[in-house]
């Protein structure tokens, strides 16, 4: 009945009617409807955020790898005009299974003109250096390979040592920078490059930076610790140094890279002491011609045998006397000056 009177109510009466059922006997069943409709609503834009988010994700890491690869290949763009040397641009693929440690495979071989001994740089310094060439590829290692050593030199021209690779604090691959001299401490921060020395790797090529000090393994050289400024994760791309370009004759290859590499003493004349500056020649003295007695002509003179005798005693036979001249001996020229003399 009380629907049937709504029915023919009109809309005036039935919206008011309807309105004040709604906020008195409906109001706790409508907010429970609007209570479990935002609960569903909630949970369904959480799991539509969570895909987006692992989407854009997933969308970073690859252009992450993307940005850093552009700028590998810039740096390396860069470096095309500035290098004096040859080379091969190649791409680093690291080999799995039981691969000996910090070898790595480049896309370039003899065919491409790499060669057995030649160094592999980057846009930010040193790599390592080529091992077996093959007709397509060949095989090289990098700078944390055991059997890596690399002589070296401070940005000064002052420090000199071999690099090798070395376990830094809490287990890091870093450098060390070894057989150094007492007398010479690099500061933290000093950059180290290739010194030339060996004729593996020209000189001026960046290795890493002087981090610290490690304890001294005994007494006539001190340990530097270097980290190095291409870690193996920049290794993507890398250039193959071949022979000098025959347009130049420039050896140092700092200027490549923007550094400014002082020239310092020679490794080997770090230890000697230094020489006395040489003095001015001094002037010539004029010294007066010797003077010279003619020679008289005719035999050498030679003095004649004195014989000794005692004064108390008489001359026997076939022994001369005092006084008595002594015939001259067989090849010995007469003594006729000391004759006169008498």
């Amino acid at each position: 009945m009380l629907a049937a009177l709504l029915l023919v109510l009109p809309d005036r009466y039935r919206v008011g009617i309807a309105s004040g059922v709604r906020s008195t006997v409906l109001l706790p069943f409508i907010a429970m409807e609007r209570g479990a409709v935002d609960h569903d609503g909630q949970f369904a834009d959480a799991s539509e955020v969570r895909a987006e988010r692992d989407s854009l994700a997933a969308f970073l890491v690859g252009q992450a790898s993307l940005v850093s690869e552009n700028r590998q290949l810039r740096g390396l763009l860069g470096m095309r005009q500035r290098l004096p040397y040859s080379f091969v641009a190649a791409e680093v693929v690291r080999p799995g299974g039981s691969a000996e440690q910090g070898s790595f495979l480049v896309t370039g071989g003899a065919r491409d003109g790499v060669h057995a001994g030649s160094p592999v740089v980057t846009s930010r310094g040193l790599v390592g250096m080529i091992k077996e060439v093959y007709g397509q590829d060949a095989v090289g290692y990098d700078w944390t390979n055991p059997n890596f050593r690399a002589s070296a030199v401070s940005v000064d021209g002052q420090t000199y040592g071999i690099v090798e690779p070395h376990a830094g604090p809490g287990g890091d691959r870093m450098l060390a920078l070894t057989s150094t001299a007492l007398h010479t401490v690099p500061k933290k921060g000093t950059l180290i490059v290739t010194s030339g020395s060996g004729g593996t790797y020209p000189r001026g090529i960046p290795i890493g930076e002087v981090v610290g000090t490690e304890s001294e393994a005994s007494t006539w050289q001190r340990i530097y610790l270097i980290r190095p400024l291409v870690s193996p994760d920049e290794m993507s791309h890398v250039l193959v140094l071949g022979a000098p370009q025959s347009t130049t004759t420039v050896q140092d290859l700092a200027g490549a890279w923007g550094i400014r590499l002082r020239q310092g003493p020679p490794p080997d004349s770090l230890m000697l002491p230094r020489a006395a500056p040489a003095a001015a020649p001094a002037a010539p003295v004029e010294r007066p011609a010797p003077r010279r007695t003619p020679r008289p002509s005719g035999p050498r003179l030679l003095g004649r045998p004195v014989i000794r005798q005692d004064q108390n005693t008489q001359g026997t036979q076939g022994t001369p006397q005092a006084g008595t001249p002594v015939p001259p001996q067989p090849g010995t020229p007469p003594d006729t000056g000391r004759r006169r003399q008498r």
